[in-house]
């Protein structure tokens, strides 16, 4: 028989494998067949996570023994992929595993049974049973990439830089709205100056001869 499992993107639910694996390949055959499922390189370190039907954590299988700070929980004495086989760790008709792919980008896919399947003659295994939707890029530099000190001071002056600019331009703006301002007082004087010789106001401020009004 072959297990059928349904894997998918936490965040990406419209990118979806259904993998075909048999109960005696191990967690190592379930991590490269995944890896080659989604076109990724294979070369970082990842853990599967035994979970409940809440999608809780349970126990842990290593890709392998880390070291330093690149373990991801800290359990040492998880066991390790090429060691453990798949029908260990199964133990619901529905199982769940967590599948986590780098540990410093934290892929995350969710992986499902959902059938028992007769296993075929004609068929090698673990295989790629369907795909649905295309995988994302692997090294995007737009999923939680973290900047070195270089790349955060070249990345600030860019912001100094468009803020600047934006700054200048505001500042421009602002006296040709005040040159504007300033035109628009001199037309409204000259207008009121007009009006002011067409109906004779304007001599009156400089004075008129009684004998001139009679």
């Amino acid at each position: 028989m072959v297990y059928r499992f349904k894997i998918w993107f936490e965040d990406m639910d419209d990118v979806v494998r259904w993998i075909e694996i048999k109960p005696s390949h191990t967690f190592m055959d379930f991590n490269n067949i995944i890896q080659e499922a989604i076109g990724f390189d294979n070369k970082e370190l990842a853990s599967f996570f035994v979970s409940d039907d809440r999608w809780r954590k349970i126990s842990e299988v290593k890709k392998a023994k880390p070291s330093g700070d690149s373990d991801l929980t800290g359990n040492a004495s998880a066991p390790l992929m090429q060691d453990t086989k798949i029908r260990s760790c199964v133990n619901d008709p529905h199982q769940r595993f967590i599948y986590i792919f780098d540990y410093s980008v934290q892929w995350t896919l969710l992986c499902e049974l959902i059938s028992i399947e007769e296993s075929s003659e004609k068929q090698t295994y673990p295989r790629i049973y369907r795909t649905e939707g295309k995988a994302p890029r692997q090294h995007n530099e737009g999923k939680f990439k973290m900047l070195d000190d270089n790349e955060f001071d070249t990345l600030a002056e860019k912001i100094l830089a468009a803020k600047g600019i934006k700054s200048l331009l505001v500042e421009h703006e602002e006296e040709l709205l005040a040159e504007d301002d300033d035109d628009l007082d001199d037309d409204l004087d000259e207008e009121e100056e007009e009006d002011n010789d067409e109906f004779g106001f304007g001599a009156l401020g400089e004075g008129i001869d009684a004998d001139d009004l009679k």
